[in-house]
């Protein structure tokens, strides 16, 4: 007798033998395997089963950059929201996964009342400490929820960013965001598009979209039907996608293979940093004040781009469709 598994969101019943694709997992030797509902579309990984500590750990460098406080400007699905979100300011807004609490400034900054979460500890010191934000928890939702349970707080907004492809319960996630919403309230968030361009060289060449970081995958219409499901209406979604200046690290690696610890090599002489040289020239230029380290940076990104240059444009018209992130916001 086959053996079955379930769709997380739509409850569609598949076989253990259908997945698409198994992967083991350097951090922790677990094997997952890869399942499509074909009733929503929605793409998983088995063992659905998620592990927090994962995220102290600093196993990826978006996490070291966090609790160094390290980044500075909003990301391009933070930019997103400022931009199509209809409502800008004198709404109570909760931010659920709120890292290192850039987004939560910005809000504040233009007049939401801000709260936040993220079971990341160290992220949540940083905010209080960098930011001056009281209201941030180093919680989980469902612990959220029980704290906000006798003072019968609710949001007008609830966001979250590149939270929904980590969950091992996605159903249960959006039931508890929808139950501290205020009637009429709103969500917004993002999650990786699994039908991304150059979405073959991310998964050659980085873990980050593999479990156990992320569990879940979204294409455009798997997203709007988890969200449809799930109870929401109105719902938008928007492609956040790569500029030209974008492209040339992904045919770099698409042609050469990846040259990142080179690189990081070379702005490491130039900066004399390691935590700091493993970043991007852009937000090396926010947080080194030598401005002959970041031209020269600067000089060497420009003769690799020219390199680059001819290729790219061959990518101009898929921009726009592939988006790197698909940015939604819906309504109950």
């Amino acid at each position: 007798m086959n053996q079955k598994t379930n769709c997380p969101i739509c409850g569609n019943s598949i076989n253990l033998n259908n997945f698409l694709e198994n992967y083991l997992s350097p951090y922790n030797k677990q094997e997952y395997k890869l399942y499509e509902c074909h009733n929503c579309f929605l793409q998983w990984w088995e063992p659905l089963k998620a592990i927090p500590e994962f995220y102290e750990k600093e196993i990826f460098e978006s996490y070291i950059f966090f609790h160094e406080s390290i980044l500075k400007k909003p990301s391009k699905w933070h930019e997103a929201f400022f931009r199509f979100f209809p409502k800008k300011s004198k709404m109570r807004l909760l931010d659920v996964g709120c890292g290192d609490g850039r987004f939560i400034k910005y809000c504040k900054k233009i007049g939401f009342e801000v709260w936040g979460i993220d079971f990341d500890k160290k992220s949540i010191e940083n905010i209080k400490r960098n930011y001056y934000i009281d209201t941030v928890f180093p919680m989980s939702l469902e612990e959220f929820y029980q704290y906000l349970k006798p003072k019968n707080l609710r949001f007008e907004v609830i966001t979250f960013f590149e939270v929904l492809e980590h969950q091992d319960h996605p159903r249960k996630f959006l039931k508890i965001v929808k139950s501290l919403l205020k009637k009429g309230g709103w969500i917004a968030g993002s999650v990786p598009n699994r039908e991304r361009l150059f979405v073959d060289v991310d998964w050659k060449y980085f873990h980050g979209d593999y479990p156990p970081h992320h569990f879940l995958r979204f294409s455009r219409l798997s997203l709007k039907n988890v969200l449809k499901i799930s109870g929401f209406s109105n719902i938008e979604i928007y492609p956040v996608g790569l500029s030209l200046l974008d492209i040339p690290p992904y045919i770099e690696k698409k042609f050469f293979g990846n040259l990142d610890d080179l690189k990081n090599k070379l702005k490491f002489m130039i900066v004399k940093d390691k935590k700091v040289s493993l970043h991007t020239i852009e937000d090396i230029e926010a947080i080194i004040k030598n401005k002959n380290k970041i031209m020269l940076l600067k000089i060497l990104k420009l003769i690799r781009n020219f390199v680059f240059l001819p290729f790219s444009l061959i990518y101009i018209k898929k921009l726009k469709e592939n988006g790197q992130n698909l940015y939604f916001q819906a309504r109950i």
